[in-house]
């Protein structure tokens, strides 16, 4: 192998293995976020890029290229549901995503995300910590995306005269996705429903940033359902679904990766130090 080729190895390690300390290291950061996935990185080997020599296969006694690194969230991971004393908390149980929009009119394009950490605005809009406003469909249950609107607890129930109910005195979100609200005359109504978002491959889904997603050709369009039905998941109100992070694997790949990191860079080293030795010779 040529100088040129242990240093092209050793300079595939250090981007390799820098992509899998970044990685670590947000999963150590986000070990407290809601509804965050972790990130997996898988290494593979780079085969050369020259042709092996007449009448010898491809792996016989071939060194290879490198190695190099594809990042990636594990979004499909479920992860452990933490009960809330917060009535608009939500979690999902089981597939599916809540779909939320970056702004309460609804005019930017539709995001997923698990994150349920939802309260009201001063307006009355459902809106988690990163921002994102909480859609559903009517108290009749049936949606399309494009019926979507954001869930505002102001909102009067349909057909019901809203000077007879009095103040809003308490909301409830049931597995089935409905959003009852109690009022001070004591009656309850469902003002909302909300849906799940299905994925033929979640893990497919692109990162949005701030635990949000958008589909792509990988994931597969959007497949919005009723919760508890047709294989989405229930609801979970007053919970969080927490990140799927374990702490203590994350610190024994950080160990691993960073003594890799380390290989890596004494090869570069070494490489170094046998060029000048030869050069030094030939001198």
């Amino acid at each position: 192998m040529s100088f040129s080729g242990l240093f092209s190895i050793g300079l595939s390690g250090l981007s390799a293995f820098s992509t899998g300390l970044e990685a670590v290291s947000s999963n150590i950061a986000n070990s407290q976020t809601t509804g965050y996935k972790r990130v997996r990185t898988d290494f593979a080997d780079l085969l050369p890029t020259n042709e092996p020599a007449l009448g010898r296969s491809s792996g016989a006694g071939v060194i290879g290229g490198g190695v190099a690194a594809v990042s990636r969230h594990l979004i499909g991971e479920q992860g452990a549901l933490a009960r809330t004393n917060n009535d608009t908390d939500i979690a999902v149980s089981g597939e599916g995503f809540f779909v939320v929009a970056p702004d309460a009119a609804g005019n930017a394009a539709f995001l997923f995300t698990r994150a349920g950490d939802f309260t009201a605005d001063a307006f009355g809009n459902l809106v988690n910590s990163s921002g994102y406003y909480l859609q559903g469909a009517g108290a009749g249950g049936s949606a399309s995306l494009q019926s979507l609107q954001t869930i505002n607890l102001n909102r009067a129930p349909a057909g019901v005269d809203a000077s007879t109910l009095g103040a809003l005195t308490g909301v409830e979100i049931a597995a089935d996705g409905a959003v009852n609200a109690s009022y001070a005359n004591g009656a309850m109504h469902t003002i909302y429903r909300i849906p799940l978002a299905l994925f033929v491959n979640p893990d497919g889904l692109e990162t949005a940033g701030r635990s949000a997603f958008r589909n792509t050709t990988l994931s597969g369009d959007a497949r919005l359902l009723a919760a508890q039905a047709d294989g989405a998941g229930a609801i979970e109100g007053s919970a969080l679904e927490i990140s799927t992070v374990d702490i203590g694997q994350e610190f024994s790949t950080l160990i691993a990766t960073q003594r890799a990191y380390s290989t890596a860079s004494r090869i570069i080293s070494t490489a170094d130090e046998l060029w000048r030795t030869l050069v030094g010779t030939a001198a």
